[in-house]
């Protein structure tokens, strides 16, 4: 027995001598491998091709002396970014290059010929200007180039920036986006409370190369109306403004998301925007939408009297899959001012204010063909004003308003009115197929005339191939869009009668 009980254990302690080092050699590999951290070093950027043509005054060009525009441009744009040591600090940029490959290389080259600014006289071909709300010529920025500061709850960023906000938008729908200068800090209090303040003092819209403290209302960019011609600009140059600040405070709770925003566009306008959104739970996707905003002219007020109200609302949902539906509608109050005119300021017979030489009438007016005066029996004149003042999108199309079409916005307009729009989008199950289709109904007009306006939109967008969750191709597009737009009583008011735009986009993302 002894003999037995010695052998076992030994055998014991020969089995624990072997064991032992397969059991500790598993035991160590049962802890997860740690995280891979994310690369310090990111980078994306796009390609861009487009081809815009614009037909003005459509089926007779002959008869309001109208010339035809197209433009053809190829773009690059490649972004990159540094995270240090996977911390919260981040710099990065955004380079732009893009060439029409035509020989024209700048917008003073488009103020003659052969590159442009072609007039008719009635001859039975006629002629082609390029369409500068491309643009068609050169264009080379460093457009983004910022530090940032990010944690959970706090982001910073300091430099020259992309940011997107109701009335200072990126406007990313052409060859390159807008992009300011300044500092932009959001900070999240809680899953329902968050908000953000900004103040940008340089603005680099989406057709020029440079930083510059004007906007699209004090200057002159390209393709765009830019200072109206009732205000007076000394030396026939931009009117320096030192930007605006911002700020927002949000709340979503559930389906519910409502954003409180207010801008001083300094110089110009203050302004406070009210938006809302209720999404149902339901298969069919419903929701409610509502906007509501307040501007008043502020400062040296530079671009004349501001006095607007906007209020809109929009409806939608899914009735079946992948078809989505909306109905909305924008109401902006008209204002109006009974006064004798000063020296210089006429009322013209098509009810449009005129200035002479030199002189400045402070009013932010109605343009585009929206009368805008009305001489009385007893000398005075009455002054019809109220559109939304856009520094930072107007004559972009790319404004806020649920009833805004892709040529045209009554922000656009600068004008007060009405407007209702009708649109459905229909996807394919794959997601790689888009197609759009609406149409808007604008009224603008007052005592001093009617000049109401229609707009019917298709878009059309295709993905080659559908786009994986990760790997270097983030798509490959074909899209094209189609406006036709139509405008009364333009004989008696101004404007466009019949205008038809095409634009054709190929683009390449990675």
């Amino acid at each position: 027995m002894r003999g037995m009980r010695r052998f076992d254990g030994i055998f014991f302690l020969c089995a624990v001598a072997l064991l032992g080092p397969v059991t500790a050699n598993a035991v160590a590999a049962t802890p997860p491998p740690k995280p891979t951290p994310p690369p310090a070093f990111t980078y994306s950027g796009f390609v861009r091709a487009y081809y815009f043509t614009r037909q003005n005054a459509s089926g007779y060009p002959q008869t309001f002396k109208a010339v035809n525009q197209a433009t053809f441009n190829t773009a690059m744009s490649l972004h990159g970014q540094y995270t240090f040591e996977n911390g919260p600090i981040t710099i990065g940029g955004t380079y732009f290059y893009a060439n029409p490959l035509n020989g024209c290389p700048s917008p003073v080259s488009h103020l003659s010929l052969p590159c442009g600014k072609e007039t008719f006289t009635g001859q039975a071909i006629v002629p082609t200007n390029p369409d500068d709300t491309l643009p068609g010529y050169v264009l080379s920025t460093l457009y983004e180039a910022y530090f940032q500061y990010k944690t959970p709850v706090l982001t910073i960023r300091a430099g020259d920036q992309v940011i997107n906000t109701p009335w200072a938008p990126s406007s990313d729908t052409r060859l390159k986006p807008s992009a300011y200068e300044g500092i932009d800090v959001s900070y999240k209090f809680s899953r329902m409370w968050s908000t953000e303040a900004m103040y940008m003092s340089r603005f680099e819209n989406r057709v020029s190369s440079a930083f510059e403290n004007s906007t699209l209302l004090t200057s002159f960019p390209s393709g765009a109306p830019g200072i109206a011609s009732n205000i007076f600009s000394t030396g026939g140059g931009p009117i320096r403004t030192p930007g605006f600040g911002y700020g927002r405070l949000s709340y979503t709770l559930g389906n519910v998301v409502l954003n409180a925003h207010y801008y001083a566009f300094i110089d110009i306008a203050n302004a406070l925007w009210l938006d809302a959104k209720y999404t149902m739970k339901s298969a069919s996707k419903a929701f409610v939408a509502a906007q509501l905003g307040s501007e008043s002219s502020a400062g040296r007020s530079v671009v004349g009297k501001i006095g607007s109200t906007i209020a809109g609302i929009q409806v939608g949902l899914t009735p079946i899959k992948n078809v989505d539906f909306t109905v909305s509608y924008d109401f902006v109050p008209q204002h109006n001012d009974t006064i004798t005119l000063p020296a210089g300021v006429s009322c013209g017979s098509n009810n449009q204010i005129k200035t002479g030489p030199g002189v400045t009438f402070p009013y932010f007016l109605p343009s585009g063909g929206t009368p805008n005066c009305l001489g009385r029996a007893d000398g005075t004149t009455t002054v019809y004003y109220g559109g939304w003042a856009s520094p930072y999108s107007d004559s972009f199309a790319t404004d806020s308003l649920f009833t805004s079409e892709f040529s045209q916005t009554m922000i656009d307009r600068r004008s007060p009115g009405q407007s209702l729009k009708v649109g459905t989008t229909l996807w394919s199950n794959d997601k790689r197929m888009r197609l759009i289709a609406s149409k808007t109904w604008y009224s603008y007009g007052n005592q001093a005339g009617m000049s109401p306006t229609q707009e019917l939109d298709l878009d059309g967008m295709w993905y080659f191939k559908r786009v994986a969750p990760s790997g270097p191709y983030r798509g490959l597009l074909i899209r094209h869009r189609y406006a036709d737009r139509s405008q009364a009583n333009t004989q008696f008011f101004g404007g466009t009668p019949l205008f038809k735009y095409n634009r054709t986009q190929l683009e390449f993302d990675f």
